[in-house]
């Protein structure tokens, strides 16, 4: 039921929203680092985020098992969604955004985490601040932040099946998938609709929160969820160390990302999305499979999935 929900709510918004984009300003209008060249309604995330956290609110044996969790998770997503939607409306200071998100990671790592050591606290507020800014930089090409969350999920859920145990997992990770499956139709390339900021935090934030909930109920699937984001995870962190090297602001907006290097170098968002899904078929959910249920300690199967995003990223540099 929750699933259908989803998916249906995420319908109706995003055709709501389609013939209001306009009228409320919510355009992108092309500049010198748009990989768009016609205005295009953005903003749009907001409809799937909405469309999850009226999801969660349907009964269910897990979802009874966790209210407090599932209360913090639909008031923080909720939170940094609208914070996004305005910013895409008024573009808010950089200083007010980053607030926000900290705010956020802080709440929801103490009620996930409890009564933990501070060193693990302050680690795992750093990860879940670090993984919503991360999908929101690398929010800049078509369908590729939805092909990315895709495959987190589906990859997760997919490890969950051999883990009924872990069930929550895959029933927190599908409800993602029914939500954003209605918005990929419309944000594949060429893309007629764009999720904005209010979409790429809440997804980096909903995928956070996600991958500190699979770490707690058990490490290894910790392990799977950074090896399905590490295509994301070493393209935003070592652009960000390269730039941070260089004197630059992070703050700053760029178009100095691997995949946004690719596209000027004459690659299609098309290729580009399906070489990202081709390597989170055949490298990292492999891998992540592995970390799970192979006899190796996962942080060996973790080390292994960032050859070919390495690799990427160091042929990427040498593209203007």
């Amino acid at each position: 039921m929750a699933f259908i929900l989803a998916f249906s709510i995420s319908i109706l918004l995003l055709t709501c929203f389609q013939s209001l984009a306009d009228r409320w300003g919510f355009v992108d209008r092309p500049n010198a680092r748009s990989a768009h060249q016609t205005p295009t309604p953005v903003g749009a995330g907001i409809c799937f985020a909405i469309a999850v956290i009226v999801a969660l609110m349907v009964p269910s044996s897990f979802a009874n098992e966790n209210t407090w969790w599932f209360v913090v998770l639909q008031g923080c997503g909720l939170l940094v969604a609208l914070v996004g939607l305005i910013d895409d409306r008024l573009s808010l200071p950089p200083w007010l955004r980053l607030f926000v998100y900290l705010v956020v990671a802080v709440v929801t790592v103490l009620t996930l985490l409890g009564v933990a050591p501070i060193l693990v606290i302050g680690l795992a507020v750093l990860a879940l601040g670090w993984t919503i800014n991360l999908v929101n930089f690398m929010d800049g090409l078509d369908g590729l932040v939805v092909t990315q969350a895709l495959c987190v999920c589906l990859g997760l859920a997919a490890i969950s099946l051999f883990l009924p145990e872990k069930s929550g997992v895959a029933h927190l990770a599908l409800l993602l998938v029914a939500a954003l499956l209605p918005f990929l139709w419309l944000n594949w390339p060429p893309a007629r609709i764009f999720m904005g900021d209010s979409g790429a935090v809440f997804l980096g934030f909903y995928l956070g929160w996600l991958g500190l909930y699979a770490a707690i109920e058990d490490y290894r699937l910790g392990a799977a969820w950074i090896i399905l984001m590490m295509p994301f995870l070493t393209d935003a962190t070592c652009t960000l160390l390269k730039r941070l090297a260089q004197g630059k602001s992070p703050a700053e907006a760029h178009s100095e990302h691997t995949y946004q290097r690719f596209k000027r170098a004459g690659g299609s968002a098309l290729a580009i999305n399906a070489g990202l899904l081709s390597l989170q078929i055949f490298w990292q959910l492999p891998l992540a499979f592995w970390a799970v249920f192979g006899s190796q300690p996962p942080i060996i199967t973790v080390i292994f999935s960032t050859i070919p995003s390495l690799i990427a990223v160091a042929y990427g540099s040498r593209k203007p």
